[in-house]
């Protein structure tokens, strides 16, 4: 913990701290922070092996190995969401490749490219037991600050593997997979299997015509187009998990 708070905003140690709100910066540090005081007092008795540095604000305390104290100033410009209260920069985990092999339980295929759509489905994930969520190669990151908003504090609750891009899945996988879509069959009447991949497609581009998936329709009336993507993903895993063999 340095006796003097970083004040400049030249300090190197700030400047990469500032990279971590891009994704670029995420991926190139293999860090990246976690706003909230509810979320970042989760973390830090929960899952300390994650934890690498907490940051303080004028008038802000908090038990950690690492601490780094800032100005007024430079504080605000990592407080984003306005929480005005400690912020953590934790470890991004180490993701693993997608192997070829069955699904167990329900796992996601997600191909989201909008943070904030995909924080939200990784807390709809977490609370109907999803047991894995593979990150194609449109989806966001887990850890963008907005992904990590959106989750409510559960981006660390869930476990990640990287896949392919949505047009790269074999024929194998896709014939394992369902997917949601508006010519699909009625979901209030689908019978679920015990162990499925769900693909969550990119919004607006929908679900490429050509792929040999099982789809699902959820019906909503003619007045609305569609639902957003975390929308419709948490409606199907509800229905999922109230209909899923213990």
């Amino acid at each position: 913990m340095t006796n003097k708070p970083i004040s400049s905003p030249q300090n190197p140690i700030f400047g990469e701290l500032k990279k971590l709100l891009s994704s670029k910066g995420i991926h190139k540090q293999n860090k990246f922070l976690v706003w909230g005081q509810k979320f970042v007092a989760e973390i830090l008795k929960d899952s300390p092996e994650v934890v690498d540095t907490l940051i303080l604000g004028p008038g802000q305390s908090g038990d950690a190995k690492s601490k780094l104290d800032l100005s007024s100033e430079l504080y605000k410009e990592l407080d984003v969401f306005g929480t005005d209260s400690p912020i953590l920069v934790c470890k991004v985990p180490v993701l693993s490749k997608m192997q070829a092999r069955e699904p167990k339980g329900m796992e996601l295929l997600v191909a989201v490219s909008e943070p904030s759509n995909l924080g939200a489905i990784i807390r709809s994930s977490v609370a109907f037991g999803v047991q894995k969520i593979i990150l194609l190669k449109e989806s966001a990151s887990p850890f963008h600050p907005r992904s990590v908003r959106a989750s409510a504090g559960n981006v660390l609750k869930m476990t990640y593997e990287i896949g392919p891009s949505i047009l790269d899945l074999d024929l194998s996988l896709q014939c394992q997979t369902l997917a949601l879509d508006m010519d699909g069959e009625n979901l209030s009447s689908f019978q679920w299997p015990k162990n499925t991949f769900l693909l969550v497609g990119e919004e607006g581009r929908g679900i490429p015509k050509e792929m040999k998936f099982k789809k699902l329709q959820i019906p909503i009336d003619v007045r609305v187009e569609s639902l957003n993507a975390a929308t419709a993903i948490s409606i199907a895993l509800y229905a999922y998990s109230v209909q899923k063999v213990p």
